[in-house]
């Protein structure tokens, strides 16, 4: 009973360190092709992430990467299409719809990590007072659960 004890606590320790990095992985992400203007039209995600882009309007709609990374090719209005694009390399990438450009149909991709990112997150970032660091809610869950689960075994071993 005292190995499955301990192995019990190994576990929850793997599931509270491992557990957030793997849920970061494989993200999704929907940007709307409504009437004119991406919804939203600029987003910050993680490398990794799939962006799907869904027509929402009755006009024809491209995404279109000003660099040539991505093209969806036209839309159709009404059709409910959709375009994806995986994200790995961090950076900003400004994209737009080919024949809404000059209505402002643009937006833009931040993937975590690139030089943009970098300098907010350096401006954003508060000093360090020595307080201790902030657990995730998923990390606590994970550790309460753990604890009230060693008590049950705890108890009903007792018993």
């Amino acid at each position: 009973m005292r190995r499955l004890l301990y192995l019990a606590v190994l576990t929850l320790g793997a599931l509270v360190v491992l557990a957030p990095v793997a849920w970061a992985q494989d993200q999704e992400v929907t940007v709307g092709m409504d009437d004119n203007f991406f919804e939203p039209a600029n987003i910050t995600v993680e490398p990794g992430t799939t962006v799907t882009w869904v027509q929402n309007g009755s006009n024809p709609h491209t995404t279109t990467s000003y660099d040539g990374l991505w093209d969806s090719g036209m839309i159709e209005g009404g059709s409910g299409g959709s375009f994806s694009f995986t994200f790995d390399e961090p950076g900003t990438y400004d994209y737009f719809c080919i024949p809404h450009e000059a209505q402002g149909m643009v937006g833009s991709v931040t993937v975590a990590g690139g030089a943009a990112a970098d300098d907010a997150a350096r401006q954003e970032t508060m000093p360090d007072t020595g307080g201790p660091a902030l657990v995730s809610p998923v990390a606590l869950t994970l550790l309460i659960s753990g604890i009230a689960g060693l008590v049950f075994l705890r108890r009903h071993r007792l018993s």
